[in-house]
């Protein structure tokens, strides 16, 4: 599998443009690879793709933008933070010492990528960039672009809506497409009769961590495991702060693996050197194959094949079917034309791996999965355990995600959590650490009132740990108030032993259970609790002006801060409107904190 390298600043004769991008766990990088090849085929010179921080000089940026469109792709991290390859670049536009009217004469535009359920502070990073900007006398060539986590093909959804709007608006010429299978953007070498002991790999930032626990809390015969998933950080710089998420780079099960290298003819065992012939690459694809690795490697700890596909997956295994037939259904499912198909896919849950199936004609050949497959993308996970009552483990509470397909009736399970749910103890993942975006007080006497719902009592956990570590070296504590969500108390009430040992210690003040399905004929929420208990939360928040902390779905998010209003307007006599001026102060003094997915 060899071919031909090839040059992706191509030889156009459009317009010159310069990509930056702000990326977190990889996804803005990789939509940043993507779009500078479609404005290669469209005749555009591609400059420059790199990170935001690679031009965080005010001069060099308004240097590049005498010759360039600058093209800004950035995410937003938790509730309004940039990526970490993002906050020299905006830290320097974002300066006073910037002069008005710096950017004059720059032509830009920005897409970003954010979730909704962080509504208070959705692509904020990409919003505060395009202001930014046009505030310094930046033109803009269109509005905007927004990639939602939330929508049905995730961020391509936006990406696809936004892209016609640019190529018109630079006036881009329309590509030369026959159908024909695109230029790998590897090249793959096969060693025959080679073995070689592998040797995991380990994504750019990330480190590699043991298994040291993985239990499951809920009964067996439970409809929900709920996992302990604890790593040990001993011997390993691993630095985080209370409040952190991890983000877990996990592997496709060797069952499933099993299965693709006979459906794609692979010799798993087959020692392979791979090497990066294209500009169009992530930094991930090139620290990876650095070294020789398997092909049952490049299947298990790279290729995103048993994900959720994408519509332009579709056009992309379109490219090698041998069949007329699949070839034109492959390429009418992403259209009005084949919506039913398109929700059976959806509705059945398939996979990357699935679509490949239903179509046995178009099997794309190691250097154009490579090419075509997405990446592993890490899942966060809030951490579930202080960085100073345990230095040497890193725990993590995990819910294997499982759900009935609605077009099949069968029960499907994530593919992070499958292999959560499979992994044994001693095998090592590779983990990075992300920033928390929680708020803490200056002390440890002002009060903490926390919502936990599900597994968003982990960091809650985490809490309480890190205030017996401070009270055990003599410091005074003060009140922390527990407000807990599950669906009963029996199953999912985790870390029963540790909450009455919290107690005991004097570190828990009170732990309230709303347990969803307990009481008979009715269903039990936390809004429902906090509502029989307003006095609490108002002696703590307004009287003691402790912090207010919400973990869980951002489904309940609403109705938890209505239950709060509600509380401070009747038992804090501030009247409707009065709660509604005190919440956003709250909010704006950092004492509401939200971690909400």
């Amino acid at each position: 599998m060899h071919a031909a390298a090839s040059n992706d600043k191509a030889q156009g004769t459009g317009e010159q443009v310069v990509i930056l991008y702000g990326t977190d766990t990889g996804v803005t990088e990789g939509l940043a690879k993507k779009f500078s090849g479609l404005c290669t085929e469209r005749g555009m010179r591609v400059t420059k793709c790199v990170d935001l921080d690679e031009m965080s000089e005010v001069e060099d940026i308004k240097e590049a933008a005498k010759t360039n469109l600058m093209v800004i792709m950035c995410a937003t991290c938790g509730h309004g933070d940039f990526p970490a390859n993002a906050s020299l670049f905006w830290s320097s536009i974002a300066s006073l010492d910037v002069a008005p009217g710096a950017f004059k004469g720059m032509r830009y535009c920005v897409f970003g990528m954010g979730d909704r359920s962080y509504a208070d502070s959705f692509c904020e990073a990409a919003k505060l960039i395009d202001n930014r900007l046009l505030e310094l006398g930046g033109t803009k060539v269109l509005e905007m672009g927004i990639g939602d986590d939330r929508d049905e093909d995730k961020w391509e959804t936006g990406f696809n809506e936004w892209l016609p709007k640019f190529w018109e608006a630079v006036k881009a010429a329309e590509p030369t497409d026959d159908g024909s299978p695109k230029p790998p953007l590897f090249d793959v070498k096969i060693w025959d009769g080679a073995a070689i002991e592998p040797v995991q790999i380990c994504p750019p930032g990330s480190t590699l961590l043991e298994i040291g626990e993985n239990k499951r809390m809920t009964p067996s015969d439970y409809v929900r495991d709920i996992r302990h998933f604890s790593l040990i950080t001993k011997g390993n710089d691993l630095p985080f702060d209370l409040g952190d998420a991890v983000a877990v780079y996990y592997e496709n099960i060797p069952q499933d693996v099993e299965e693709a290298l006979k459906w794609f003819g692979l010799n798993g065992d087959a020692v392979t050197t791979v090497s990066c012939i294209s500009d169009r690459v992530s930094q991930r694809h090139k620290e990876a194959f650095k070294q020789r690795v398997t092909v049952r490697q490049l299947v298990t700890e790279m290729l995103d094949l048993f994900g959720r596909p994408t519509k332009s997956a579709c056009k992309d295994l379109a490219r090698f079917a041998t069949s007329s037939a699949e070839k034109k259904a492959l390429l009418q499912l992403p259209t009005k034309a084949g919506e039913k198909d398109w929700k059976e896919l959806v509705d059945a849950s398939a996979s990357f791996f699935d679509l490949c199936k239903k179509f046995p004609s178009a099997k794309p050949p190691l250097d154009q999965l490579l090419s075509i497959v997405p990446l592993i993308k890490p899942r966060l996970y809030s951490m579930a355990s202080s960085p100073f009552y345990d230095q040497e483990r890193l725990d993590l509470t995990i819910v294997i995600n499982q759900w009935k397909s609605p077009g099949t009736g069968k029960i499907a399970t994530g593919v992070s959590t499958k292999f959560i749910q499979q992994v044994p103890v001693g095998r090592k993942v590779a983990v990075q650490v992300v920033c928390g975006t929680f708020k803490f007080p200056r002390d440890e006497v002002t009060p903490m009132v926390m919502i936990g719902l599900g597994t968003g009592i982990a960091p809650i956990r985490s809490f309480l740990q890190d205030k017996l570590y401070m009270k055990k070296k003599g410091v005074k504590t003060g009140p922390m108030i527990v407000f807990y969500g599950c669906r009963t108390e029996k199953e999912e009430l985790l870390y029963k032993d540790e909450w009455a040992m919290f107690k005991r210690e004097g570190v828990l003040t009170e732990l309230i259970g709303a347990f969803q399905f307990d009481t008979p004929g009715k269903q039990v929420f936390v809004g429902d609790k906090m509502a029989e208990r307003k006095s609490l939360l108002t002696d703590n928040l307004l009287g003691k002006e402790g912090y207010f902390y919400m973990c869980g779905p951002a489904v309940a998010t609403p109705s938890v801060q209505k239950a709060l209003k509600a509380a401070v307007a009747s038992e804090g006599k501030k009247g409707e409107a009065g709660a509604e001026k005190w919440f956003e102060t709250f909010m704006h003094d950092g004492r509401y904190s939200e971690e909400s997915y």
